[in-house]
């Protein structure tokens, strides 16, 4: 009897269904990237406490050959060319899909990758209780926002409508600009519009790591009756030493726990951002969370990137140890401490090690496998894997809904439920170029000779003057304040000045007001100047660094090199220098019982001024406000103030008064030295057209600076 062969199309149909059965069971595994570690018996003791810090670092060899598997794979991308590379693994990604449905059909508030990281913790782990009728969060390292906006998207489809819900964050102060932006988030968009909820700690940095901020936000949070989530999100910028993560950002994770641990009420729940977890640094951070809360786990999230390094760390029901106050004071006491280790490895049993080696291992084998599934199909054409991660982005966009029941909110749900807040203007998003070893040959160019050093600076400098970018290129220094701001001229100057006070700006290293690649740049032209004087003791152009003639006063580049790391008191200076000079001109012009008309021939120019910080914007917006009628950019490096208002004088006078005043508060602070870091309210100097035209005035004058400041060593070296 012949045998009955199946026609074609039931063939297809079949393999189809096995296609789509093994399709579904590898996307359901995204969601299973998990790990629990076995609690404690309830109420273990912390190991004693003079057993911290009283051992040498130490490694585990089996944390360490995963670290050295991990490794070999990664090194296979270091000659890929890093932003092709990221759009090859973002179009193989299955995350672009999943935001894309939260952003345009949920319409959920500021979507980013960390809105979905954040909803998928807390659904996955159910940390929010949907009964309670208060509840009150802590998120630190927190910018840009999206785990606030992620976690009230939760909040309002899963608690009681009339929960009361309160927060507040803290971040490196994205407005400071004394912060290394290696290490922070420049993205203020959501800030901008709750600055109310955020703390930037006593110094005005935001930097956790330093015991008057940690002070001063366990304080704010005693506002709150309890705690019942702390999140901390915070990592540092590692693109060039990957290899070196985990160190790196050891301390940071440290304090962001000890952070926690101190605000967090008994019972509630931490959730913290960790990467690789090898060295003896995460061993003993592992060790004190599983000591201190009931449930410890380490958790992927599938919308967090599959072929890079980070996990979150999920401890549940907070223990709240017996003398966990003094361990915590003593492990923040010795955070910079890199010559011992936490816990000293007698300390450690050998049964968490192991429980550690085998949640290693199964991560690193999940990260190898896609980043060699990456390298596979890098720059390769193939019809039947395109169809195929298309079913598997499907997929994983399915189940994900599915799972964690994502749907719209109402509009007045929302944190910010007057403005879209994605739509505001983001400038200094992170670029990278060219390969892992061309980056680390440029970051070489810097110990290089001083000649291979200023060829490097120059083609940079080349570069950022060909491809400078221009926001609204019509926008001019003197268009008018928004619509709904204080009329010009009107408001009183006292109603227009608020004054931030921490830690003195020594060198601006970012700015709200110019691009960080020009600022980088302008940076990198100081310290080669220092090196050449330094070095080769060539007397370079000095003089005063501001100087006043007539109605002109005049910053001197060639005089930068030497107020770049003191900008607080030059800023001080340079207040006190134009008050006083508009002052001088009013008086020379008063003739009593004249009209008004005879204020008309003053002017103030001033010359090479770069304002960069919020105190000398402030001062550029008070003079246009409240005491000149019209600036005008007359050249890349002149702004000509003219047109004295009716109450000039009245505004100079009350300025000058206020600022001064404010200096002296700030220096008779007890504790750490303070000053003046901003005289109006930054959200005055970040609306309308004024902060696009200052954005391009500042960014021009930036690589003019580093311009003649190149022109200038060139000149004593006796190069082109």
């Amino acid at each position: 009897m012949a045998m009955e062969i199946p026609p074609a199309e039931d063939i297809a149909l079949e393999e189809d269904a096995v296609l789509r059965e093994k399709i579904y069971h590898e996307a359901a595994a995204q969601f299973e990237k998990k790990f629990q570690f076995q609690p404690l018996p309830p109420n273990t003791p912390l190991p004693p406490l003079d057993t911290l810090y009283s051992g040498p670092p130490y490694t585990v060899p089996a944390l360490e050959e995963q670290k050295r598997r991990l490794n070999e794979v990664k090194n296979r991308l270091n000659d890929f060319e890093i932003s092709d590379w990221h759009q090859h693994t973002r179009k193989r990604s299955s995350l672009l899909p999943i935001l894309n449905e939260l952003r345009y059909r949920i319409r959920a508030e500021f979507v980013t990758q960390a809105f979905a990281k954040l909803y998928e913790c807390v659904s996955a782990y159910e940390l929010i209780d949907g009964q309670q009728q208060e509840l009150y969060s802590v998120h630190l390292c927190e910018a840009p926002g999206a785990f606030v906006t992620g976690l009230n998207h939760y909040i309002r489809l899963h608690c009681a409508p009339r929960t009361k819900w309160a927060w507040f964050a803290c971040t490196l102060n994205p407005h400071y600009e004394g912060n290394c932006p290696g290490n922070m988030i420049p993205d203020d968009r959501f800030i901008l519009h709750t600055l109310g909820s955020w703390c930037f700690g006593a110094d005005g940095t935001g930097d956790i790591m330093v015991r008057e901020n940690r002070d001063a936000i366990i304080k704010r949070s005693q506002r709150f009756p309890m705690v019942h989530l702390v999140t901390a999100d915070g990592s540092i910028d590692c693109l060039n030493v990957p290899e070196e993560q985990e160190e790196r950002v050891a301390k940071l994770h440290l304090a962001e726990t000890v952070l926690a641990l101190s605000v967090l009420s008994p019972g509630q729940h931490f959730v913290l951002k960790m990467f690789t977890l090898f060295e003896h640094s995460s061993v003993s951070l592992l060790f004190l969370l599983n000591h201190c809360f009931d449930e410890l786990h380490v958790f992927k999230p599938c919308t967090s990137k599959p072929g890079n390094s980070e996990v979150y760390i999920v401890a549940k029901h907070y223990r709240q140890p017996n003398g966990i106050e003094q361990y915590l004071d003593q492990i923040y006491t010795n955070l910079q401490d890199e010559a011992r280790a936490i816990f000293n490895r007698t300390t450690i049993p050998d049964t968490f090690l192991e429980q550690l080696r085998t949640c290693t291992t199964q991560f690193v084998q999940w990260q190898t496998d896609v980043i060699e599934s990456n390298i596979r199909f890098y720059r390769k054409s193939d019809p039947l894997e395109d169809q195929r991660l298309a079913l598997f982005k499907q997929t994983i966009l399915e189940i994900f809904f599915t799972q964690y029941h994502i749907t719209p909110i109402r509009n007045n749900h929302r944190i910010v439920h007057r403005a879209k807040v994605s739509e505001g203007l983001n400038i200094n998003q992170k670029e990278s170029r060219g390969t892992f070893n061309e980056r680390t040959q440029l970051a070489a160019a810097a110990d290089a000779s001083v000649t291979e050093t200023l060829r490097s600076l120059c083609d940079r400098l080349d570069h950022l003057t060909l491809t400078r970018q221009l926001f609204h290129p019509q926008a001019t220094l003197n268009d008018p304040l928004q619509e709904g701001d204080p009329d010009n001229g009107f408001a009183p100057v006292q109603h227009r000045l608020f004054f931030a006070i921490g830690k003195p700006i020594e060198r601006v290293k970012s700015s709200k007001f110019a691009l960080i690649t020009c600022i980088r740049l302008l940076n990198d032209m100081v310290d080669l100047v220092r090196r050449v004087v330094k070095e080769q003791e060539i007397p370079f152009p000095q003089g005063e660094p501001i100087t006043v003639t007539g109605n002109t006063v005049t910053i001197s580049i060639a005089s930068y090199p030497s107020i770049a790391d003191n900008i607080a008191q030059h800023e001080k200076q340079l207040f006190r220098t134009i008050v006083h000079t508009v002052l001088e001109l009013i008086g020379q012009n008063y003739v009593d019982n004249l009209p008004v008309a005879a204020y008309d021939p003053i002017e103030l120019v001033v010359q090479n001024w770069l304002p960069l910080t919020q105190v000398s914007v402030g001062l550029l917006y008070l003079l246009k406000q409240c005491v000149f009628e019209e600036v005008e950019q007359s050249s890349p490096t002149r702004l000509v103030f003219r047109r004295l208002r009716k109450s000039a004088l009245t505004s100079l006078v009350g300025m000058h008064d206020a600022v001064l005043k404010a200096y002296t508060r700030a220096s008779s602070l007890p504790g750490p030295a303070k000053s003046v870091l901003a005289i109006v309210p930054i959200k005055a100097l970040l609306c309308g057209s004024f902060q696009y035209a200052l954005l391009n005035y500042n960014n021009a004058l930036c690589l003019f600076y580093c311009a003649r400041l190149l022109e200038e060593l060139q000149r004593h070296l006796n190069v082109d």
